[in-house]
């Protein structure tokens, strides 16, 4: 027998209360609906059958109680009722944690590693923060807290090429970096870039370390050559020369004076080919990041240096998948002067959910 695993419809409820009623036994209705033994019994005693006992005769049926209606009726009904209490429902204490979480700029994700990490751990899936979610009614409510979330989409491009610019300097070519870069093995790495704000008028650098993921902000006053090497140096020099050993940028005319920047901050530079953004995966994976606190459209000018340094720090507490759900401030940074427990149990007021 071919096995079928749709539920019951109406007509085959039907058939089973006719057939009840014309002395059929279940083994009979099962072959006629070509369904298993087991499943025609469980209809019929979970709806009122019972059995009238003996040997059924034509004209005396097989027991009685079976309504095929009313049997419809209950089956839909439990189908809309979850079999499991749902962990996260609005208005409770969880969903409240997950929403201070969620604006603090955590995914998902991140709000289910992160409370497990607590030291009284609780154990929610991502999948299931993002049904409570999208499961709540139309209306403000709901806008305002899918608004929290990184991409803010209401339900479950392209990047122009651009023209490769000569450089007086000589360019060393990401083909040659040494294996231990293309490979992640030891910190100090970086991949580089700038993002833009408002008619391309206003720009910050962004720096991400490979192996860690740490991310670090640099503000600039111009888009030359000149301030960007000088601006990238000032921000990698605060770290110890061990954690500054090279950078991956891609061809811009911003990273012209790559040299000065090599100088300053004895950092290697190497360049990715023209028009292959995932030579730098990490670094355009970030930026993507970063646009929720730097927004496209924006004027970038009006951010401090001190202003981005907050932000970066709002990424490097996050706990990442890629590392284990550590945060890259826990790596990067040295012992004991990161505490994620600490960070994440720090109470946030409760105020009225806004963008």
């Amino acid at each position: 027998m071919e096995r079928k695993y749709e539920h019951l419809s109406m007509e085959d409820r039907c058939l089973i209360q006719v057939q009840l009623s014309l002395g059929f036994r279940p083994a009979t209705i099962a072959a006629v609906l070509e369904r298993a033994r087991s499943t025609v019994l469980r209809e019929m005693r979970r709806n009122g059958w019972k059995s009238g006992g003996g040997k059924p005769r034509a004209g005396c049926p097989y027991g009685s109680g079976y309504k095929a209606g009313a049997a419809h009726c209950r089956a839909g009904r439990l189908g809309r009722k979850p079999r499991v209490e749902r962990k996260l429902v609005a208005g409770s204490d969880l969903w409240h944690c997950v929403v201070r979480h969620l604006r603090r700029g955590l995914s998902p994700e991140q709000i289910a590693s992160t409370l497990a990490r607590m030291p009284d751990p609780v154990r929610l899936s991502h999948e299931t923060i993002y049904t409570a979610l999208y499961a709540m009614p139309r209306g403000q409510l709901r806008a305002r807290v899918l608004a929290l979330l990184r991409r803010s989409h209401k339900r479950r491009g392209a990047r122009s090429g651009r023209v490769p610019h000569p450089f007086t300097d000589t360019m060393t070519m990401i083909d040659q970096r040494p294996s231990e870069v293309a490979e992640r093995l030891v910190p100090g790495h970086w991949e580089g870039d700038l993002i833009k704000g408002r008619l391309n008028q206003s720009q910050v650098g962004t720096l991400v370390e490979r192996t860690t993921l740490f991310v670090a902000l640099v503000k600039l006053e111009d888009g030359s050559a000149k301030t960007a090497a000088n601006g990238f140096a000032g921000i990698l020099n605060r770290f110890q020369p061990p954690m500054r050993r090279s950078m991956t940028y891609d061809q811009g005319r911003e990273m012209a004076q790559h040299s000065l920047l090599t100088q300053q901050a004895d950092v290697k530079v190497y360049f990715a080919h023209p028009h292959s953004p995932w030579e730098r995966g990490i670094n355009e994976n970030t930026n993507g990041l970063l646009r929720q606190y730097l927004p496209k459209g924006k004027d970038l000018s009006v951010f401090s240096q001190d202003q981005l340094d907050d932000i970066a720090m709002l990424l490097n507490a996050r706990p990442r998948k890629t590392l284990g759900w550590k945060a890259p401030a826990e790596l990067f940074l040295p012992p004991g002067t990161f505490n994620f427990v600490d960070y994440w149990s720090t109470t946030i007021d409760d105020v009225a959910l806004g963008p």
